[in-house]
């Protein structure tokens, strides 16, 4: 059996949901099951589950068998730290987390009806795609505005729990929400990692921009040797990662920093997107703004090409002929450039401004957000262009957000007597009487 057609029945949730169980015997509920996640790491991010009275966030992690766990050297990485859950075929042996954690399990193996659904090899499949052309547009419309509010509300509730952990500080909440998203989806766990190694008064006063690089670097765990960081050759360093080293030393000294050793990602990234390059752009954007994030608590722009330039950043020129420190490459653009900005505002910017606008009670907050994502190009991937093929126009990126949210919640969980689509299409006669 193919492992993509055991992660399509967990992403269908095509088992039989009754009386869930772990294999130590606690009840199970599965509140969201997470969202499919195509790069390393675990194969489901950002899920919700309640282990009996427990409510825990996470990743879940998919195999045919559980001894599989040791054979791919997941007890060994520390981006598998966040599983919550274990969902295999075969329960054959026990498993624990890196840092020790016992690791819960749900097996399928008595809940799945048919082989067929185990030779899946698509996330993709819509009962009703031939039947959409009959449905009316305005229900169409309906639908999706329904799924953008719970697109919206999800993502209002992750800036909440961000929010929570930071014991109210919302400047560390903008932060983590800002950093997240520059970093991207691939270093989303390394992000939130390093979030709580920093220190806000530092940051704050800190007018230094090499300083301020350094600062980063050291906290991410690359001015230090540590298995993480294994092509920098901290015996040899050419003058600039020399320079990072000896400011991030002093700073130890002075502060008592202490640096962290985090999971990051590079596989599966074009060079561009490579972290060390994107912090030193964070690094240059952050010192540009004087660390104070005024903007994102007051936005003084309600146009997108304002807030492209805002978040548009060039670091110093040794980055034009680096990806990585100590390792040249040939000469590109250093800035991190239109697109990556406008990553940034989809998703840091504008949840943020959804969840303070609700906390802060300022809902002019919430029109600037609604009116970005309505200003902001389409997003192109394979959710988008399934529904867009399927009579859903994607125009802006407020229907993008809208069409990933029907396919999240709807579609892919085959939730179809819950949308207003599916009910009209499942209320249709076909045998007409009076024909």
């Amino acid at each position: 059996m193919k492992e993509i057609g055991l992660q399509t029945v967990w992403a269908q949730q095509a088992f039989y949901p009754q009386n869930l169980t772990t294999a130590t015997g606690k009840s199970l509920t599965i509140v969201h099951r997470g969202e499919w996640n195509h790069q390393d790491g675990p194969d489901f991010l950002h899920a919700e589950i309640q282990i009996n009275n427990l409510i825990l966030h996470g990743a879940i992690e998919i195999h045919n068998n559980a001894n599989e766990w040791y054979a791919h050297k997941h007890h060994t990485d520390p981006r598998f730290n966040q599983t919550i859950l274990h969902v295999v075929l075969n329960n054959n042996k026990a498993c624990f987390l890196e840092n020790g954690q016992p690791l819960e399990c749900l097996e399928l193996k008595h809940r799945i009806r048919t082989p067929e659904l185990l030779n899946q090899t698509s996330p993709f499949s819509l009962p009703c795609q031939p039947l959409l052309s009959l449905g009316h547009p305005n229900t169409k419309s309906t639908q999706l505005n329904i799924a953008l509010t719970k697109r919206v509300h999800e993502k209002t509730e992750a800036v909440l729990r961000s929010h929570k952990k930071h014991n109210g500080d919302w400047w560390f909440t903008a932060l983590e929400m800002m950093l997240i998203a520059w970093m991207g989806k691939a270093n989303q766990p390394a992000s939130q990692t390093l979030i709580h190694n920093l220190h806000k008064s530092f940051l704050m006063r800190n007018r230094n921009p090499l300083t301020m690089t350094a600062y980063w670097f050291g906290q991410s765990g690359w001015l230090s040797i540590n298995p993480t960081t294994p092509h920098i050759d901290h015996e040899h360093p050419d003058d600039f990662l020399a320079d990072l080293i000896d400011r991030y030393q002093y700073l130890q000294l002075k502060h008592n920093f202490t640096p962290s050793n985090l999971p990051w990602n590079t596989r599966q990234l074009r060079p561009s997107a490579f972290p060390q390059i994107r912090m030193a752009q964070w690094a240059q954007w952050l010192h540009n703004g004087q660390g104070g994030l005024d903007e994102l608590f007051s936005p003084p722009f309600t146009q997108l090409n304002q807030w492209i330039h805002f978040f548009t950043a060039t670091p110093p020129i040794y980055w034009q002929t680096h990806y990585q420190v100590n390792k040249p490459s040939t000469k590109h653009s250093a800035t991190n450039g239109q697109l990556h900005a406008l990553q940034v505002i989809t998703n840091g910017l504008i949840p943020f401004l959804f969840a303070f606008s609700l906390e802060a009670h300022k809902p002019h907050l919430y029109q600037i957000a609604m009116d970005l994502l309505e200003q902001m190009p389409p997003e192109d991937h394979r959710t988008t262009r399934l529904l867009s093929g399927l009579a859903f126009e994607n125009t802006s990126a407020k229907t993008s957000q809208s069409i990933i949210a029907q396919h999240q919640h709807y579609c892919a969980q085959k939730q179809c007597l819950h949308c207003a689509i599916g009910r009209e299409l499942l209320s249709i006669s076909f045998l007409d009487h009076t024909a």
